[in-house]
């Protein structure tokens, strides 16, 4: 009788592991998926922002020449 409580809880203990290792996965999983969005958010600002910088440096000229100072 012993020996049957014994293997039983044994399976449940195991059995709770295994669950929380699947929980474990789901939460790798979504964490991951998020952080690859995230990667493409980021990029798309970069490209974004390097553009508006571009603009800008057309329409306001940076350096001695546009301070008006002589070379």
């Amino acid at each position: 009788m012993a020996t049957l409580f014994l293997i039983g809880g044994f399976l449940l203990s195991s059995g709770g592991k295994i669950n929380e290792l699947a929980e474990h996965e789901r939460r790798l999983t979504a964490l991951e998926t998020r952080r690859d969005s995230d990667a493409d958010k980021l990029d798309k600002i970069n490209e974004r922002t390097a553009r508006i910088e571009a603009k800008l440096e057309v329409l306001v000229p940076t350096g001695p020449a546009a301070k008006g100072v002589a070379r």
